[in-house]
């Protein structure tokens, strides 16, 4: 066939397919906004929707093509026209993870899948309301989105709620059940690593947390953080004064200090972080800085000197 019989064929396509009506996927916010794909005679063709489109509209709809380029609304899918239209494409079982919005971001639920080559986290679009983390569900790929069908009957929903107890919980550190500690006959390998990646999440959002806590405290008096550890219930906060660089353990629930990491004679816990960061700066630039720690004056001996001197 040649060039001129293509554009011909697909001319003619175009022209056929002005005032049909089609259904499609709208994406609320986040999404292909007010924009829908269609396929024309095998090319696939965006379409602006210009008429009709309500305000944060969000779903399935059936559409009425005014052009190659524009379309208007005319209606709501209905349950029956989606599950039809769905269904010409492959399904692929998938973990929920992480809710967004209008949208779930998943695990493969069948890493074996030699069909799709799935990479971390994919996002499923138009989602029902009422799903839950863990839970594995049906969806099916369009080649280029994962678009939600149905809950998977098959699998027992007790197991996504046992790991959504075990995340809810919380040792002494204020962390959740790690995944070594998983014990629920049943549970497959996808949602262990599914466990795995919301638990790794988790601590380091809480990393993050405390990170932007520590740094704002040294912030707001001149101080720069490096780094921070934690032991038991306190941190040993690394940090730099003018220059000079600090160690101190602080109290990990109001940030008092226990240890300044100089000698103030016991009374370190006269101070927050942040309040200590201008007496810190004042010793140093007097020249009386008695380093407490590492291996200065050791902090036991430092305490046998001065005993706390608690306010």
């Amino acid at each position: 066939m040649s060039i001129d019989d293509i554009l011909n064929k697909l001319e003619a396509a175009e022209q056929a397919f002005a005032g049909t009506h089609f259904l499609a996927p709208i994406l609320g916010r986040g999404g292909m906004r007010s924009r829908v794909r269609v396929r024309i005679a095998g090319v696939v063709c965006q379409m602006a929707i210009t008429q009709g489109l309500p305000a944060e509209f969000s779903g399935w709809a059936v559409f009425q093509a005014l052009s190659t380029s524009e379309a208007a609304i005319v209606r709501e899918a209905t349950l029956a026209e989606v599950a039809a239209y769905l269904k010409l494409f492959p399904s692929v079982r998938l973990i929920l993870c992480e809710s967004g919005h209008g949208h779930w971001l998943a695990l493969p639920a069948h890493l074996g899948d030699r069909r799709f080559h799935i990479q971390g986290l994919v996002s499923l679009w138009l989602p029902e309301q009422g799903l839950l983390r863990f839970e594995t569900v049906i969806a099916r790929f369009d080649g280029s989105l994962f678009w939600y069908e149905r809950r998977d009957p098959s699998r027992d929903p007790a197991l996504a709620g046992y790991l959504r107890d075990q995340l809810a919980k919380r040792d002494e550190r204020g962390s959740p059940v790690t995944p070594e500690a998983l014990h629920k006959p049943g549970l497959s390998a996808e949602e262990r690593a599914a466990y795995w990646l919301i638990h790794a999440r988790l601590l380091e959002a809480e990393r993050d947390r405390v990170e932007l806590r520590l740094s704002e405290a040294l912030g707001h008096a001149g101080a720069v953080l490096h780094d921070y550890t934690e032991r038991g219930d306190v941190y040993v906060v690394r940090y730099t004064v003018d220059g000079h660089h600090f160690t101190s353990t602080i109290r990990q629930e109001d940030l008092t200090v226990m240890t300044a990491g100089i000698c103030l004679a016991g009374g370190d816990r006269h101070f927050d972080l942040a309040s200590l960061v201008g007496v810190l700066r004042e010793a140093g630039a007097q020249g009386q800085v008695v380093w407490v720690g590492d291996e200065r004056l050791p902090e036991d001996r430092y305490w046998d000197l001065h005993p706390p001197n608690d306010p």
